[in-house]
């Protein structure tokens, strides 16, 4: 396995995680039994570690001669009793080792060297390995342990360059569990510390942008996803090839959700030519690659060919077990292929793997989110319990505290789930009422109560009644900007006998008036226009008059209880169906 097989998008800046190491000596492993078969060449014998570090970071590139000269520190440094390089030889030859059994067994060696040592900072580099060997194997729930611990000593230890790397990696842990919104912030920051280092590392700073544009991706800011892929296409062609195939990828499941279907296609399959899919830090790009191929042909119509689409899928989820959440459509797709052909015992089979995938996805989802909600809180967590432990006086006291403290922390967790939970049912039960046609409201308010209401003639409230009624049929509230000053003179009446009129038929202000006709107008076309289901909100919003996406927005919760983005994305999801999946 070589260096450029590595990649942060995959999981861990492992191109950083390496760099970091040729400044930082040098660390891998093998067994008692491997170290004594080894025998220094003579070339090497009298070289000191300097320059068999610079050798080994010099031809990193070259498996053979890495490894021997990895093994020459190795062999040294346990023969001198040196600690430090010991540390480090063990970590980089895991980098190298070609079983991965023996990968972690290495890099749980580091770690053991690395804690007798009095620096730390030993301690970064094993770890980051170890999070990038269980993330590449899609076992998150480990990978996020590593990386909390790696972040943990790398602020302890002001390393800028750990926590840059452990703040990016939980947050391409957060994109595998769905956690997009989440996810953005922490890889914007990455990215923003990689392009502002005074000496740029360029391979690193494509792996951050790379990692960024997806995360635009997931997020539906389509244009500045666009705007990283090919800017990260041109970089990568020039001075980081490693990148130029995923970023290509990258843009081809952006194209996707663009609704530009063959442009999609070609990119996602120019990408998939040019890997290698017998390389392990690739294949989770082509299990992604036959989940949209298959979208793709369902998109066109073609029901086989998708279906074939997602056995290949499958075949490579049980083959490398990489059960990636964004893919689980593919095996509803299957289950309800199998069931229209009548095939049963295909259906079965198909169920039964869908159950074990969900299993597997929903378990590591939730023990992240529960893990990473409990380690943001930990740190204030462990001040109070300090501060709590100096002013008890008995163990019998402290016990009684640490009680509360720990009971007290679980009813605020299950809490903020019970509210979440409420939350998202509720907004379930106001889309589903949005969904439903709108009634038209019956004015019962007679002609003499309006006069003896509003003292207007009942020939000025039919005139301006009659002209709201064709205001309303002609949608002319669509106009951006509108008053009630101008209305009042299209209307040949004053806004003070328009804005009373309205009062006392709509019962409403003249600003809420408007904006209500203006969202239901709105509503009524999003649930029947695809088309405009893929415009941008500021782009709905000046479809409704509203003058800002922000404005528009605002008003669209005040009225429905939800965002427009929401019941967007959820009318997508029910496809002309009105319960949400």
């Amino acid at each position: 396995m070589c260096f450029e097989e590595m990649s942060k998008s995959t999981s861990v800046l492992m191109a950083k995680y390496f760099l970091l190491s040729l400044f930082c000596l040098s660390k891998l492993s093998v067994t008692n039994a491997q170290i004594k078969k080894f025998t220094i060449p003579d070339s090497l014998i009298n070289k000191t570690y300097e320059e068999l570090n610079k050798s080994f970071t010099s031809n990193y590139y070259d498996t053979l001669r890495c490894k021997v000269y990895l093994n020459t520190i190795l062999s040294k440094s346990i023969k001198e009793k040196n600690y430090h390089y010991q540390a480090r030889a063990y970590c980089n030859l895991s980098y190298y080792e070609e079983l991965e059994s023996d990968k972690l067994r290495l890099i749980d060696k580091s770690i053991e060297v690395s804690h007798n040592l009095n620096d730390k900072s030993y301690l970064l580099l094993p770890y980051s390995f170890k999070g990038f060997y269980y993330y590449n194997k899609s076992l998150y729930a480990s990978a996020l342990e590593s990386y909390l611990k790696m972040l943990e000593i790398a602020e302890e230890v002001n390393s800028l360059n750990y926590i840059d790397i452990a703040k990016h990696n939980i947050g391409l842990l957060k994109t595998e569990i769905g956690k997009h919104e989440e996810a953005l912030p922490l890889l914007r920051e990455s990215f923003i510390y990689e392009k502002q280092r005074k000496e740029m590392d360029t391979s690193s700073y494509l792996e951050s942008m790379l990692s960024l544009a997806k995360s635009y991706t997931y997020n539906k800011i389509l244009d500045s996803a666009t705007i990283y892929n090919r800017k990260g296409v041109i970089y990568s062609k020039r001075s980081y090839p490693r990148t130029y195939e995923p970023f290509i990828f990258n843009e081809g499941i952006n194209l996707f959700y663009k609704n530009k279907i063959y442009e999609s296609s070609d990119s996602i399959n120019k990408a998939l030519s040019l890997m290698d899919i017998k390389n392990p830090q690739q294949t989770n790009l082509f299990v992604i690659g036959e989940f949209y191929r298959g979208k793709i042909q369902e998109k066109l119509a073609n029901e086989n060919s998708a279906l074939s689409h997602y056995l290949k899928l499958d075949t490579l989820v049980q083959k490398n077990q990489l059960f990636l959440a964004e893919v689980r459509d593919g095996y509803e797709f299957v289950i309800n292929s199998y069931d229209r052909l009548k095939k049963r015992d295909k259906q079965l089979e198909y169920i039964n793997k869908l159950l074990h995938f969900d299993s597997i996805v929903y378990s590591q989802r939730n023990y992240l989110t529960n893990k990473l909600f409990k380690e943001f809180d930990k740190p204030r967590l462990l001040r109070e319990k300090e501060l709590i432990i100096n002013e008890l006086n008995s163990n019998t006291k402290n016990t009684k505290v640490l009680l509360w403290l720990s009971i007290s922390f679980s009813l605020i967790t299950l809490f903020m789930f019970y509210f979440q939970y409420q939350k998202r049912k509720l907004l379930k039960i106001r889309f589903n009422k949005l969904l439903k046609p709108a009634i038209p409201v019956v004015n019962e308010k007679t002609p003499n109560s309006s006069k003896l209401e509003l003292d207007i003639s009942k020939k000025i409230v039919d005139k301006i009644l009659s002209g709201l009624e064709n205001f309303e049929n002609n949608c002319e509230y669509k106009k951006v900007n509108i008053t009630s000053n101008l209305l009042a003179k299209e209307l040949k009446t004053n806004s003070k006998y328009l804005t009373r009129v309205i009062k006392h038929y709509k019962d409403k202000n003249f600003t809420t008036y408007l904006n209500d006709l203006r969202i239901s107008y709105i509503t009524e076309r999003l649930k029947k226009e695809e088309k405009l289901q893929n415009y941008t909100i500021k782009a709905i919003a000046k479809e409704a008059g509203f003058n800002s996406a922000e404005a528009f927005s605002r008003y669209f919760y005040k009225k429905t209880g939800i965002y427009p983005s929401y019941f967007i994305k959820n009318i997508q999801k029910t496809k002309n169906q009105f319960v949400i999946v």
